[in-house]
């Protein structure tokens, strides 16, 4: 019994993706500070929560609707691989983005409507706009990025960090296009992405211009006094993979799985260019 609790703990644990968990975290904390907030302001502390427990609901949410996708796309992970059932993720998904409106209400009314229409356009995209190619992606890129746009709402300036919002958007974009371009084979069981609509090729040349886009609009922040000379130093890495990630994908479009994996690694590398641009 003990065992089995242990082995349903870990699997839970796992399923809210604890490395992107913390990226939206990151993203919210890092989008109040640019807004002019204390590091130790309460209501950002509040938002981070917020964003970590949301963005936490978020995956075991998506692996239900999946489960019979990632039997053939992703095996390992808590579902296909029998560790929770489906409905053991859903029921957690519940219970977390629960936690994430009640401590949004205490926050402000727009961090709460934030939250609120988030998880709407969860279940919109999740029950709706799967099937629907490119509209699906921007939804999921526009539900990822929104969290430093979060961070500012809570202390009161949603649209100081905007910028970073936008970068995120196009780097989240390009990053979904191409899992999209990987997860082909599995998709063929019930959806229908944009690389079956527009061939694979087609589909990752997409997803490189969003990633182009999202390497254009890496300088603004420092352009706009908003980060230091720090930031503009390692934001460089962040391009240099996306412009790697980019020649490698179109050389051979079995390289997907490790460009998305790469592109994961730019998404942390830009928020640690975000910390570093703040001091240095």
């Amino acid at each position: 019994m003990k065992r089995s609790l242990s082995i349903k703990s870990i699997a839970l644990f796992e399923s809210i993706r604890p490395f992107t968990t913390l990226l939206g975290l990151g993203g919210a904390y890092l989008g109040g500070i640019i807004a002019g907030a204390s590091p130790f302001s309460i209501p950002l502390l509040l938002a981070m929560v917020v964003v970590g427990l949301a963005t936490a609901g978020s995956m075991p949410y998506n692996d239900f609707f999946d489960h019979e996708i990632d039997k053939i796309s992703h095996p390992k992970r808590p579902i296909p691989s029998k560790r929770i059932t489906a409905n053991e993720a859903l029921y957690f998904s519940y219970v977390l983005f629960g936690l994430a409106l009640v401590i949004s209400f205490f926050i402000n009314y727009i961090c709460f409507g934030i939250v609120l229409m988030s998880i709407g356009l969860l279940y919109v995209y999740e029950v709706y706009m799967k099937n629907q190619g490119f509209a699906g992606n921007v939804l999921v890129a526009f539900m990822g990025a929104i969290s430093f746009t979060f961070g500012g709402a809570a202390v009161g300036k949603p649209f100081a960090s905007i910028i970073l919002s936008l970068i995120a958007f196009f780097l989240f974009t390009g990053r979904e296009i191409l899992k999209d371009v990987e997860d082909v084979k599995g998709d063929l069981l019930s959806r229908v992405t944009l690389p079956m609509r527009i061939g694979e090729k087609n589909a990752a040349i997409v997803g490189a211009v969003a990633l182009i886009i999202a390497i254009i609009l890496t300088p603004f922040p420092y352009i706009l006094g908003q980060l230091k000379i720090g930031y503009l130093i390692f934001i460089s890495i962040v391009d240099f993979i996306c412009l790697y990630a980019i020649i490698e994908t179109l050389k051979d479009l079995r390289n997907t799985t490790k460009t998305v994996s790469l592109l994961r690694i730019a998404s942390a590398v830009g928020i640690v260019a975000i910390i570093i641009g703040a001091i240095l």
